[in-house]
């Protein structure tokens, strides 16, 4: 069984969060929990529960699956690699095809030789 850090799981979160410019006033009235909870999970203070992690998940659009292999000890390089391969699909997903066709262009264009 793969053990998971839910320190840096926390850590992670504040990441995501932050980088949203998304305080922790607003995930607690989201949540419908004191902003003392939020940071308390952001540090490891508290447990984190399902209903945390896929807001989380949803509020900054990346998988639960992502949130969790931040926090994870024991994968191999071909999990990882395996899971940058299916997050960087999931997200290149959420463009039109417009838009996809053009990443594609700008990745060749940046892509080593």
């Amino acid at each position: 069984m793969i053990e998971i850090d839910y320190l840096k799981v926390g850590q992670h979160l504040k990441k995501l969060r932050s980088e949203l410019g998304i305080t922790q006033d607003q995930v607690a009235k989201d949540l419908g929990c004191t902003v003392a909870f939020v940071s308390n999970v952001e540090h490891n203070r508290a447990k984190m529960n399902l209903r945390v992690i896929t807001y989380y998940a949803e509020l900054c659009s990346v998988s639960v699956d992502s949130i969790l292999a931040a926090g994870r000890r024991g994968v191999c390089l071909s999990e990882q690699s395996q899971w940058l391969d299916q997050e960087a699909l999931d997200v290149f997903h959420m463009f039109p095809e417009e838009e996809q066709l053009r990443l594609i262009k700008t990745l060749r264009m940046w892509a080593p030789e």
